[in-house]
């Protein structure tokens, strides 16, 4: 008897919240089921931490989700649950195809660009999608499901009432308040699930741990509130001055070393910025931390190739999926000749950042790390950018330049190029080139070197596309222009895609330094070549073609060439064996040009000297001079074997995610401006 009269009241229940649990629980099993559908396809593996927290973090959104469903009207909830299903499908399976064209996720900023890149790939993006048909048909289920069976999931059970739906929004919060408890409790290791959660900027882990709502609503968080530095152990006052260090060559000498070290007057690379009345002063606490933070970092100090370059000529070129990979004596004789002459770096690195190229060009030419959810390149263009090297070329009576062959306006390059300083030129202003995919680097060469050549000074930078994916023959017209050459290699038609177009930007140097040659300036010249990230649009299987083994794909994958040459240097060739990354290579040049910059403020550091090494990835996986950190698995490996020092990789984690924190506030904050209006270097715009 107290069976049946347990089951109707349990029956009873039921149907009065009927209205809500149903549509609620439906949504929650569309949900995480696609949320682990797309871990499975990018990463091809679950774990048992992100597949029980993913849930956790689902839940409440499904019964939030399930709440608008059931909180209306029968007739309105049957039209909400389809249309809810398929935006949650249709933001899911856009995350999947873009991760499998970018490798990256696609951030809610990139999305309110949308006509432009669809305007740019929407025709590889449709591509990709019936290349990815079966995901795609499985993320389209749900939406058939939520259509068929909308009537019995959306019931005509009596009025959920008010008061059931507040109760229903309320155990919402609360769920959401125990998983965030939860993730609180999870503080084992260096870069735990409670870091991850609270302090990184780190989509791929949040998508791996927490799914990817969770990684959405914690990326809008951090684009409104920025993201929290480590560093509970700053003083109030600024470190006090150091004394300039004994120079010591910071590369390894050689039988005959070089010829060509300059004399230099041992100093550090600062400006006169009074930290102390800084932080005095302020009253904003999150500026007073950066003053603080940026007046306590370690000076990087002059060295034995401060102003080896000076008053040379600059050809910086930041080229489209270029890799080491690429390179061959007799099929690239010129990018082969100048990566192994001049200055040769043995441990150099091009990370993959969330906005792939764009961010490629932002680290590379300003040396800071872009924040995350944002097009930080473009949020720069209001701000003011002195050690761009644009105005700092400009600043010692350089005629400056900025090329690119594509779209002028694309990534906003149009705004924040000139705010570098530059002179801009690109497809639709001033550079017309032939309409092809992708346009060649050699065409725009010929083009522009006109431009400059003749001039008494210049400083050139070119972003180049030849090298862009997809590698097929059919959508590439690099690749089939230079198949010939690679037809016969024992790779993949993919691989040998890749190399072809690659070609084009052999060609495009090789004009290039003939046309210095000829006109007697390939002497006063130098000329820099690194990629803006790795070729991703090769799988890691093609990747490893490439290598002969299997690709590490945390590491070894972002392993690149700099070129640093000049004419003069031809036939020397100087090893640098330091880890490195293109965050480096804007202080390293201004460093080799003896420009005038404060190191404190530059994220980056002048590979030359004698600055620990610290490679840092997008997922806060890191590289050091004692070791590697995987953020993945939590493990910090020594080069020499020996167990690692916990506390010192947790000091590694931290400084790294101080580095991409207080980034994050030179953008948001124009902090440049703030420090040299405040030091009185700014006048009419400039210093």
């Amino acid at each position: 008897m107290f069976f049946l009269e347990s089951k109707t009241d349990f029956l009873t229940l039921w149907d009065k919240w009927r209205r809500l649990s149903v549509p609620s629980l439906f949504l929650l099993g569309v949900i995480y089921c696609e949320e682990l559908f797309l871990k499975l396809y990018c990463f091809r593996a679950l774990t048992a931490e992100g597949t029980f927290f993913t849930l956790l973090f689902t839940l409440p959104a499904a019964l939030l989700l399930g709440l608008l469903c059931g909180g209306v009207s029968p007739r309105r909830g049957r039209l909400l649950l389809p249309l809810i299903t398929t935006l949650v499908s249709l933001w899911i399976g856009t995350q999947l195809v873009y991760y499998h064209m970018f490798k990256t996720f696609l951030t809610i900023f990139s999305l309110t660009k949308m006509v432009m890149v669809a305007k740019s790939f929407g025709e590889m993006a449709v591509g990709n999608v019936l290349a990815s048909w079966f995901p795609i048909l499985m993320l389209t289920a749900p939406v058939v499901l939520a259509l068929v069976f909308r009537k019995r999931l959306v019931s005509e059970s009596p009025d959920a009432g008010r008061g059931r739906c507040l109760r229903w929004a309320v155990m919402a919060a609360a769920v959401q308040l125990v998983s965030m408890g939860l993730v609180l409790l999870c503080g084992s290791g260096v870069l735990s699930l409670r870091y991850i959660y609270y302090r990184t900027a780190t989509p791929e882990l949040e998508v791996q741990n927490f799914g990817v709502l969770t990684q959405t609503q914690l990326e809008i968080s951090r684009v409104l509130f920025g993201i929290r530095p480590d560093d509970p152990d700053i003083s109030a006052e600024p470190a006090p001055d150091r004394a300039p260090p004994d120079l010591e060559p910071t590369l390894p000498p050689e039988d005959d070393p070089p010829v060509f070290r300059p004399e230099t007057i041992p100093g550090y690379h600062t400006l006169p910025i009074d930290f102390e009345t800084l932080i005095e002063n302020e009253e904003d606490e999150g500026l007073k931390s950066a003053h603080m933070w940026f007046s306590q970092r370690k000076p990087t100090p002059e060295n034995l190739w401060t102003g080896y370059f000076e008053g040379k000529n600059l050809i910086w070129i930041v080229a489209e999926g270029f890799s080491t990979l690429a390179m061959d004596p007799e099929r690239t004789p010129t990018l082969w000749k100048l990566s192994h002459q001049g200055f040769v770096f043995d441990h150099f690195y091009t990370p993959l950042w969330g906005v792939s190229t764009s961010d490629g060009e932002y680290v590379t030419t300003t040396g800071l790390i872009p924040k995350s959810g944002v097009w930080s390149y473009s949020m720069s263009s209001d701000n003011y950018m002195p050690f761009a090297l644009g105005n700092q070329f400009c600043k010692e009576g350089y005629r400056t330049f900025a090329f690119h062959n594509y779209l002028y306006d694309y990534y906003d390059r149009d705004k924040s190029h000139p705010n570098m300083g530059y002179e801009y030129y690109a497809m639709g202003q001033g550079l017309e080139l032939e309409q092809v995919w992708p346009p060649s680097d050699l065409e725009m060469m010929d083009k522009i070197i006109p431009m400059f050549l003749h001039e008494d000074k210049f400083m050139v930078y070119c972003l180049t596309v030849s090298g862009h994916l997809n590698y097929t023959l059919d959508s590439n017209a690099m690749s089939k222009r230079h198949w010939d050459a690679v037809a016969d290699l024992p790779y993949s038609e993919e691989v040998r895609c890749y190399l072809a177009c690659q070609m084009e930007l052999e060609l495009a140097l090789e004009t290039l330094v003939d046309q210095l040659k000829a006109a007697g300036k390939l002497d006063d010249t130098v000329i820099v070549l690194s990629a803006d990230h790795y070729p991703y649009g090769l799988s890691d299987e093609q990747y490893s073609e490439l290598l002969g083994h299997e690709v590490d794909p945390v590491f070894e994958i972002f392993q690149n060439t700099l070129i640093l040459w000049s004419g003069d240097m031809e036939g020397a060739c100087v090893h640098v064996d330091k880890y490195c990354s293109s965050l480096d290579v804007m202080p390293t040049l201004s460093n080799l040009f003896g420009l005038d910059y404060d190191s404190r403020l530059i994220i980056g550091s002048d590979i030359l000297s004698n600055e620990d090494p610290l490679v840092i990835f997008s997922n806060y996986s890191f590289v050091s001079s004692t070791g590697y950190y995987n953020s993945v698995l939590d493990q910090f490996t020594r080069w020499d074997g020996e167990e690692p020092d916990l506390d010192e990789v947790a000091e590694l984690v931290a400084e790294v995610q101080n580095r991409v924190a207080y980034s994050a506030a030179i953008l948001d904050t124009d902090y440049y401006r703030l420090a040299l209006e405040h030091a009185g270097m700014i006048t009419d715009g400039k210093t």
